[in-house]
């Protein structure tokens, strides 16, 4: 599984993996996130190394419960439905306003000396990491950013650590860089939403399951400074990813014209689970919406969309592949590829 990111959006991968780990013909034998797909995956990944399934879903709701209780941007409006909540902009309400006045002119580094992260907590109470990097059953990893290279690096299994998901999560508007090694790290969603080849390359033949969250398509123009500046955020995580999947494209292009072996670069089926036009009405800022009735929301948006896209596609686990890649990649920019030298 692959797992983006997209701060509190990343209850509705919560609901998503409810419902897959709901399904007990179904082994997951691999996992790869970023950002809060960083957070579902470690959570997710002890669970079943724990106790199997019904452990990890349990894990999950602890998790997001967690996120719901703390203080944030979203405390005040508990009260309200998390389907009215869905259809705010929280950049409107007071508290968001008023660290907004703060932001503008304080970082992370002024703001928050002492460098708590809250989320650092609830990962080590929920997470046994000495034990992910101890196991061999499940393949685990999540990517963060160095500030000073601009290059990825991905966290495998026998390096993975609290720091690494903390560091994939760690957006520099809010947070101080997470320092590992002796450099400075920043969110995975810069370099890598989620990274894929990595987990590639390591498995077997397999269905490779892409839970998507952050919106490619916005119908409304942004605006404001604060539109603006969500959405170029938005355009710059969605690029690494979809520079990820055109290269799975060409390769499976290629595999396709007979110049790559079949075998090897065929065995691997894709699917992507999303719920783009309902995610895509949502403004960015309620990705820092951690209210309990808004992820309880999501959570129910992620189940449904995983229940009707295996009413759908179930049939196809195993057999066959349900998004073609190829199609991102026009004819007329190829040509025709049989012709390329061997």
């Amino acid at each position: 599984m692959a797992l983006q990111g997209g701060g509190s959006h990343g209850a509705f991968t919560w609901g998503v993996l409810d419902r897959i780990l709901e399904d007990d013909t179904l082994e997951i034998i691999g996992v790869t996130g970023t950002s809060a797909g960083a957070m579902n995956a470690v959570v997710m990944a002890d669970g079943l190394v724990r106790g199997g399934r019904e452990e990890a879903r349990l894990r999950l709701r602890q998790f997001w419960e967690a996120i719901g209780r703390m203080p944030g941007f979203g405390s005040l409006l508990g009260s309200l439905s998390g389907e009215f909540q869905a259809q705010m902009h929280l950049e409107h309400t007071p508290a968001y306003q008023a660290w907004d006045a703060l932001a503008r002119n304080l970082s992370p580094y002024d703001l928050n000396p002492f460098n708590i992260n809250p989320l650092r907590d609830p990962l080590m109470k929920l997470v046994d990491f000495d034990r992910l990097r101890a196991q061999e059953d499940l393949e685990l990893m999540v990517s963060a950013t160095n500030v000073f290279t601009s290059r990825r690096r991905v966290f495998g299994r026998k390096d993975i650590s609290v720091d690494a998901v903390l560091a994939s999560a760690c957006l520099p508007q809010m947070f101080p860089a997470i320092e590992i090694d002796g450099e400075p790290y920043w969110d995975g969603g810069f370099s890598g939403n989620p990274a894929m080849f990595p987990l590639l390359r390591r498995l077997p033949k397999c269905d490779f399951i892409i839970v998507r969250i952050d919106p490619m398509i916005r119908v409304v123009r942004p605006r404001t400074p604060h539109e603006i500046q969500d959405r170029v955020t938005e355009l710059s995580f969605n690029t690494t990813f979809w520079m990820e999947i055109g290269a799975l494209a060409a390769l499976l292009k290629l595999k396709d014209a007979g110049l790559l072996d079949r075998e090897r670069f065929g065995r691997i089926l894709f699917h992507i689970v999303e719920a783009s036009p309902e995610l895509e009405k949502i403004a960015a800022s309620t990705k820092r919406n951690n209210s309990e009735p808004f992820l309880l929301y999501l959570f129910g948006l992620g189940r449904k969309t995983a229940e009707e896209w295996f009413a759908r596609h179930g049939e196809a686990i195993g057999a066959r592949t349900t998004f073609d890649f190829k199609k991102l990649l026009p004819d007329e920019h190829w040509g025709d590829v049989s012709t390329f030298p061997a």
